[in-house]
């Protein structure tokens, strides 16, 4: 099996992954999409959008033997004054388990066009329940940072009637091995939080959030922005 390093090296990753998920798929598969606008595109409480509002794509496919995958798209921010098109493939299986649980594992790959410095891998693994789900993300290079880590994600969802719902996360980036020499922030934890309310109204999604993020870790933004902000969102699903 080809490493996780050796996948961050090839930039077709994602396209091969979402290929073999649809040759393999049974015809029962799910289809669907999205496109979405953000005021601000938080990536794990950084901003990787300058501050700025973007939109994005996004595609998926949910097999009845527990394969899934899909894609996405959208402008990022990484450098003053410099933009790139990120794209995102993954790919993964759930398990069911007892009393409404499952496990679930998988992998995804991030690239930048134009930059691919800023390419990473993410192999993940966790448990999720109705309501919440706790994941363990794996990168042998966060995003072109020469730093393995390892990312922490809690996750809970309460469903407020019909329409209504508050949700809520915890995340903790830890830097496991090969920080560059010089750079001692990126050898420090990173938390961060997200909490929020939503609707959902047929088709149409709205989202707002209020998110943080402590310093340290390894930051792919160039730019030293905002540590909290409210973000707001609406999704269009087809």
């Amino acid at each position: 099996m080809r490493s996780l390093q050796a996948l961050a090296r090839d930039g077709s990753v994602a396209a091969c992954v979402a290929g073999g998920l649809l040759l393999s798929s049974p015809a029962r598969a799910q289809l669907g999409g999205s496109i979405s606008v953000d005021s601000d595109y938080r990536f794990r409480g950084v901003s990787l959008s300058g501050a700025k509002p973007t939109v994005r794509l996004s595609a998926n496919i949910d097999a009845a033997s527990g394969w899934y995958g899909g894609g996405s798209a959208t402008q990022a921010r990484l450098a003053r004054g410099e933009r790139y098109l990120q794209s995102l493939g993954y790919a993964g299986h759930v398990t069911p388990l007892a009393a409404g649980r499952s496990f679930d594992v998988g992998a995804s790959y991030s690239h930048f066009a134009g930059e691919r410095r800023f390419d990473f891998a993410e192999a993940y693994a966790g448990l999720q329940g109705e309501r919440w789900s706790l994941r363990l993300n794996y990168s042998p290079d966060y995003f072109g940072q020469h730093t393995q880590t390892a990312y922490l994600d809690a996750s809970v969802d309460e469903q407020l009637g019909d329409v209504a719902r508050l949700f809520g996360h915890v995340g903790l980036l830890l830097p496991l091995a090969g920080t560059e020499p010089g750079n001692a922030g990126t050898r420090r934890a990173r938390v961060d939080l997200r909490a929020g309310a939503g609707w959902r109204l047929r088709d149409i999604d709205l989202q707002v959030a209020w998110t943080v993020a402590s310093r340290g870790g390894p930051v792919p933004a160039a730019y030293d922005g905002r540590r909290s902000a409210l973000v707001f969102s609406a999704s269009y699903s087809f």
